[in-house]
């Protein structure tokens, strides 16, 4: 898998997994990811930002072992992929490949789904706190 489609999938499935999640935790009285207005003085280093309305930016962490594989040959080129314990591929054309594994560390900020329910409240609360 080339490390875009990994970094892609993985941002994907983190949201979609919070979204599907919302109804059912709230049904067993809790909230996923409830909207909050975090003190511009904590320490907690729990999300990177907040935006508006209480929906508040994480930082996903990916530390990930990487192969540049380099093929000479009438289409030769390097992609990067995500390292995999078993690689299976096959083909007739003639070529030579080298390739070398690293380590990435990165972080990328995601915004994910607020709770509706306690958006709405903070809405409420930040309105009436205005006037």
């Amino acid at each position: 898998m080339e490390l875009k489609e990994f970094v892609k999938e993985t941002l994907t499935q983190i949201s979609e997994g919070v979204q599907d999640s919302l109804a059912s935790v709230r049904d067993s009285g809790g909230y996923v990811n409830p909207a909050t207005r975090a003190s511009t003085k904590t320490t907690d280093d729990s999300h990177f930002a907040s935006m508006t309305h209480g929906r508040n930016v994480f930082l996903i962490s990916f530390d990930v072992a990487v192969t540049v594989e380099e093929e000479s040959g009438k289409d030769g080129h390097a992609k990067l992929k995500v390292a995999s314990v078993f690689s299976a591929g096959g083909g007739g054309s003639k070529s030579n490949k080298s390739s070398s594994t690293n380590h990435i560390s990165f972080k990328v900020p995601l915004a994910l789904p607020v709770d509706p329910i306690t958006e709405d409240e903070l809405k409420t609360r930040e309105a009436a706190a205005a006037r």
